[in-house]
């Protein structure tokens, strides 16, 4: 690619369909997203007296017991033998 001594006086056509996309419709969702368990954290917080972080510990240890024993269930499905 070439660049001519003009390349900073045309105007960018814009952002791409997919980037347009992702920035309007995936990121706010996510932050509305991330905002609501922050809120919902805080609430759980202050209605049972632990800190946050301890909550957060709390379902993250849940969350990966669950999926250690789903993996389980499965039995040698996911496993590869050589």
């Amino acid at each position: 690619m070439v660049i001519g001594r003009d390349y900073m006086l045309h105007k960018p056509s814009g952002p791409s369909a997919p980037e347009h996309y992702l920035h309007t419709q995936v990121v706010p969702r996510a932050v509305n997203t991330a905002g609501a368990l922050e809120v919902a954290l805080s609430r759980a917080s202050a209605r049972t007296g632990i800190r946050p972080s301890l909550i957060l510990a709390g379902v993250a240890a849940a969350a990966m017991v669950a999926v250690y024993r789903v993996r389980q269930s499965r039995g040698g499905a996911g496993e590869r033998r050589i």
